[in-house]
Formats: structure tokens, C-alpha cells, sequence
């Protein structure tokens, strides 16, 4: 259904320099005009108009950072155009901004806001796999880049690594869920009592695996046009509104043990997810049935996550690094299926001489399995601290503004292996994202290269910080466990 709201709109706050000449006539910049807005569940449709020449970008986020770019219209004389919004994730509040860059060079912008519409009860779930590509890893494989330099450094010999086993089809990205035929980054709880729902949907969760403490009827009539969720896959005739799937059991690969005795519920527009531990990695050690059993668990589900718990399970937060390593080899294992992965959110009792996890490590983890290749992400235990749930709040609410930009394509980023600093990159409408994570807890000097920033600056999206590069070049330092989301404009922007 289409929702036709007026856009709240604020003027340009005046023109801003950029292309034009020393005579350039800038005693008259004009401003673009929002029309109306069409909300839709997944996206929205802005109508705007100019009234000369001009290049025309909408930008789109949950706040005034943005962060998400529209393909670029040019108006070659006055235009009433529309431009759909898409990406975007039901019942959520969206900030845009209609900017045009005019023909003296200058720019201005018009504001506005909308609602999407709520998740819709009646829900198709897809997941097809990424296409696969037919080289084995090596060097040259986007998991195992080359070292990125700055100039006038003599490279040494590449670290030794443990790469993805020899003749592993490398897949660069895995796909994404898709509900109602649009692309959406999960964020998820499992089998929590409804009870929580409200402080899960306010901390940003839209994917409830399960339910305890009462029945699917509660758990689907609480979640009604406000979250997505599953059912246990032993009870498949079960349906309602918001569902999309089914959910097997936890930990399969050493709970069940063997991929022939999951259940293998089956229904158009459901898909299956399925938990396994971090056994199935070269990293890890073999499970009690031995790592042969993992292509069938790989075949039997079509979302694929695992966890790993470098604090509260492997008892070292030096074990971090595993969220991303891991997170890559899942990726390169499973065909092409959307992945994720469950980050450590509270006290597991497994390792009582460690302090818990802190926020700090919650969003190294986060940013960590994402810069992986990770489709979605998974808190566990369900119930947090209020330091833990104002961090889940704040990476989800990150998540959701960049989610377009996340669930696209891998772009390849070159950095060395030697630094405690993993990097992933992704482009979306011309402009640019670069994940990076500092593994160590020490504050560290980071370098990497994305070819095509040319110059162009980043800006860290949590807290505005600009880092100028040298052409493609970017050297920047972090604290110990920090994160930088960086995010680059379209060329011209």
C-alpha cells in the first residue's frame, strides 16, 4: 500500500562552493523543491522539482549523517522528476535531503523526512545464493590481499597465513535475505520471551528466531508490523503474520551432531536458518563427528550463521581476530547463501577468571563479522546490560542507516595482513564504504588502498571525523577495539 506524506521541509543552508569558476555568477543559487512523498514498506518515492539546469542526488539515513546516496538525475532545464529510495527497512523513521549542484557550481538542498510503512503481515522470504567464481584461493583472492604500503616503503615478504583451504571456490560476497523481494540486513535474539520485545525493537532488532516463555500466537501477535520472526522448524505447519521462516536447532553441527536428523521443513517463500559453532574453520578443532559433516549442514538450511565467542567461550579477547577470519571462510563454504554470525552480548559463565564483554568489544565484534562478508548479525544472550544495550542500540541504528550499502557487492581493499587491523569495503551508488576493525587492544596505525577514492575524503559516520587520503592511499590510527565505518561520497559529491 502507498502512503502519501508531506515531507517536512527545510531550506538550503545556503550555498556551498565547489566546481564553479572565479566568474561564476553566484548572486543567485536556487533551491530544489520537495513535491511529495510516496512511503512505501521497503523505500520511498520523492517527488522534487528545479527550476534550472542543475545535477540532482538524493541522500537518505536515519539521521542528519545520511549516509546513503540515490543515483544521480541531470535536469537540463527545469524538472519535476521522482526518485525511489530504495533499501530501506520497514516501520522506521528516514531523514533525505534533495541536493542539487547547479550549473555556477554551487550546490543547495531541501529537507524532508518519512516513515516507511510497518513490515507487512504477509511476508515472502528468499534466500538465493551469490554466484560462485570457479578460481581457487590464493594471493590474489579477496581474502587474502596484498599489503598496502605507503610510498617509499620497502614491501617485506608476506606473512604467512592461514589461508582457505587449497581449491575452495571463492565466493567474494554472500547474498542477501531477501523479504517480499527486497534486501534486508537481520539483526537478531533468539527464542526470547516476548516480555523483552519491546526493549529488543527498541535496541534495533527485527528478526526474533523463535520464541520461549509462551506460544508462537503471542509471539506473532506482539511482533505484528514491527518485527520479522521464525518458528522451530519441529513445528512447521505454524504460521502468522511477520513470519519468514524456520529456525533449527541451536548449535546443530554438535547438538545433532549429523545433517540427516534436522528436521527439513519445506515451504515456498520460508527459508531455514541454521547455527553451527566455529568448528567448521581450519581455526578451530574438529567437532566430536569430525569436520567431514559440514557440506551436508551447509546444504540443509539457506541462511547460514555460527558463533565464535573469543571472550566468553575461547576466554581470550586475543581470539577476536577469529570473528573476521572465520566469518570470510564461512563465507567461501557455503555456496553463495546469505551468512551471519551471533556476537557475545553478556555473561556466558565459561570463562569466570575473564571480565565480560564490554561495549567496546560488542562493536569491534559487530563491525568485525560485517567487514567479514556477514548478511546479519545476532546478539546473544537476549537480555543486556544497559552499557551493552545503549552500544547494540547505537551499532544497530548504524547498521540500518547503511544497510544498502552493507548488503552490496565486496569491493577489494588492499592492506597488510602484519597489522591487527582488518578492513572490508563495499560501493553503492557511486560512493564508497571501508569497514576498518583494530584486533589488538593497543591503539594502532592503520594503512589501506581502495582504488577509485582519488582524493576523496572519508568521513567516520559515528562521530564525523575526516580523514584526507593520499589518492587511494588512507593511513589512519585507532584505538585499542576501535572501529571506523568510513564513508566516501560519489565522485563530484
Amino acid at each position: 500500500m502507498l502512503r502519501r506524506s508531506a515531507a517536512l521541509l527545510l531550506l538550503a543552508f545556503g550555498a556551498v562552493a565547489a566546481l564553479a569558476s572565479s566568474g561564476a555568477n553566484a548572486t543567485r543559487t536556487p533551491v530544489p523543491n520537495i513535491v511529495e512523498v510516496e512511503a512505501r514498506p521497503f523505500s520511498a518515492l520523492v517527488k522534487w522539482h528545479v527550476s534550472d539546469p542543475a545535477r540532482i542526488v538524493l541522500e537518505v539515513g536515519t539521521d542528519d549523517r545520511y549516509g546513503i546516496w540515490s543515483p544521480i538525475t541531470v535536469a537540463q532545464g527545469a524538472l519535476t522528476a521522482r526518485t525511489t529510495l530504495a533499501g530501506l527497512e520497514p516501520a522506521t523513521t528516514y531523514r533525505f535531503r534533495v541536493v542539487a549542484r547547479w550549473r555556477n557550481g554551487f550546490k543547495s538542498e531541501a529537507r524532508g523526512s518519512f516513515r516507511t510503512d510497518p513490515w507487512p503481515s504477509a511476508t515472502i522470504a528468499t534466500a538465493v545464493p551469490a554466484a560462485v567464481e570457479a578460481t581457487a584461493s590464493g594471493p590474489d583472492s579477496p581474502f587474502v590481499l596484498p599489503p598496502a604500503l605507503p610510498p617509499g616503503v620497502t614491501p617485506t615478504p608476506p606473512a604467512t597465513t592461514t589461508a582457505l583451504p587449497a581449491g575452495t571456490p571463492v565466493v567474494e560476497s554472500s547474498s542477501p535475505l531477501r523479504v517480499n523481494g527486497n534486501a534486508i540486513f537481520p539483526r537478531m535474539v533468539w527464542r526470547q520471551c516476548p516480555t523483552y520485545y519491546p526493549t529488543s525493537t527498541g535496541a534495533g532488532i527485527n528478526l526474533f528466531l523463535g520464541v520461549s516463555c509462551t506460544g508462537t500466537d503471542e509471539q506473532f501477535d506482539r511482533l505484528k508490523g514491527r518485527a520479522i520472526s521464525t518458528v522451530d522448524a519441529k513445528t512447521p505447519a505454524v504460521s502468522g503474520p511477520g513470519h519468514v521462516g524456520f529456525h533449527l536447532p541451536d548449535e546443530a553441527d554438535v547438538s545433532v551432531g549429523n545433517a540427516k536428523n534436522l528436521p527439513q521443513p519445506k515451504e515456498d517463500g520460508r527459508v531455514t536458518f541454521l547455527t553451527l559453532t566455529d568448528h567448521f574453520s581450519q581455526r578451530a578443532a574438529p567437532p566430536p563427528n569430525g569436520k567431514g559433516i559440514y557440506p551436508d549442514f551447509f546444504n540443509s538450511a539457506d541462511v547460514i550463521g555460527f558463533d565464535t565467542y573469543p571472550v566468553e567461550v575461547r576466554c581470550k579477547i586475543e581470539q577476536i581476530d577469529n570473528v573476521y577470519w572465520m566469518q570470510r571462510e564461512l563465507v567461501s563454504l557455503t555456496g553463495g547463501k546469505p551468512t551471519f554470525q551471533w556476537i557475545e552480548a553478556g555473561p556466558m559463565e565459561h570463562c569466570r577468571d575473564n571480565e565480560d564483554p564490554t561495549p567496546a568489544v560488542v562493536r569491534a565484534e559487530t563491525w568485525l563479522a560485517i567487514a567479514g562478508g556477514a548478511r546479519g548479525i545476532g546478539y546473544f544472550p537476549d537480555w543486556w546490560a544497559e552499557d551493552i544495550r545503549n552500544e547494540v542500540r547505537l551499532v544497530n541504528r548504524e547498521i540500518l542507516a547503511l544497510a544498502p550499502a552493507l548488503l552490496a557487492p565486496v569491493a577489494r581493499a588492499n592492506w597488510s595482513t602484519d597489522s591487527p587491523v582488518r578492513v572490508g569495503a563495499r560501493r553503492y551508488n557511486g560512493a564508497t564504504y571501508v569497514i576498518a576493525v583494530n584486533t589488538s587492544t593497543s591503539p594502532t596505525s592503520t594503512s589501506f588502498t581502495v582504488t577509485g577514492l582519488g582524493g576523496r575524503k572519508l568521513r567516520v559516520f559515528r562521530d564525523g571525523r575526516i580523514v584526507t587520503p593520499l589518492g587511494d592511499l588512507v593511513v589512519d590510527k585507532l584505538p585499542g577495539l576501535g572501529v571506523a565505518v568510513y564513508v566516501v561520497p560519489p565522485p563530484g559529491w
